[in-house]
């Protein structure tokens, strides 16, 4: 899925974390969230902070994950939402997700969808990371 700012967010499933954690950081993160609504805003908020000047990461993909978690401190930000085997989201700042999908030999995956009453707390969340 295809965002403004240039945000590209694809389904996928992880089968070896572990080969892929060199690959992640900077503009490629691998997200573990409920639905793409979710992982969708935070990327956005996250390519905007940049934009702005608020950001609090380093990289657009430190700023996903501090977003997507709710919290400013990375290692728990990368425990609660960072990369782990199963399904998740790989998302891409200014790239093709596809293509980085097919190079990182990552399955593809339908997604999650979430209802309106589960996806406002989780759109919140990424959202408080302004005012921490």
């Amino acid at each position: 899925m295809k965002t403004a700012y240039g945000v590209e967010v694809l389904p996928v499933v992880i089968e070896d974390p572990g080969g892929l954690v060199k690959e992640v950081g900077g503009s490629l993160q691998i997200v573990r969230a409920a639905c793409i609504e979710a992982v969708v805003h935070a990327a956005v908020l996250s390519a905007r902070a940049f934009e702005r000047g608020t950001n609090r990461a380093k990289t657009p993909g430190g700023e996903l994950l501090l977003r997507l978690a709710g919290t400013l401190q990375i290692r728990d930000a990368i425990s609660e939402v960072g990369l782990a085997k199963g399904p998740g989201y790989l998302v891409i700042f200014g790239g093709s997700a596809e293509e980085a999908r097919r190079k990182l030999g990552l399955r593809p995956w339908k997604g999650e969808h979430c209802p309106r009453e589960k996806l406002k707390p989780l759109l919140e969340r990424a959202a408080m990371v302004e005012v921490l």
